[in-house]
């Protein structure tokens, strides 16, 4: 898990158009800026960001987890925020982390 210094939190907006507060860090794997989910229920390890997919005809990115320890295709977890308005394709998720740095 990351430490204080290295996450932050950023407000966003769910699937309900709820404005959130998420937690953010740097993934150790991809160096993309993802949401900060949490350990698996099951065996308490942290899930590990696994990939991150755009959709812009919606206008949110969804963070997909798995957890490590548990069965192939047993654990995942997944993250999603909104990136714009849905009416506009132009926000990008590498405009999105500049925003928020």
């Amino acid at each position: 898990m990351p430490s204080e210094s290295e996450s932050y939190t950023i407000s966003a907006i769910n699937t309900k158009n709820e404005v959130i507060d998420v937690a953010v860090s740097k993934c150790c794997h991809c160096n993309e800026i993802v949401p900060i989910v949490g350990k698996c229920p099951d065996c308490k390890t942290i899930y590990e960001h696994v990939k991150t997919v755009e959709n812009p005809e919606t206008g949110f990115i969804h963070f997909v987890y798995e957890c490590s320890m548990c069965p192939p295709g047993k654990r995942k977890a997944q993250k999603i925020i909104r990136i714009n308005d849905g009416n506009s394709n132009s926000n990008t998720k590498d405009d999105l982390i500049k925003n928020f740095l």
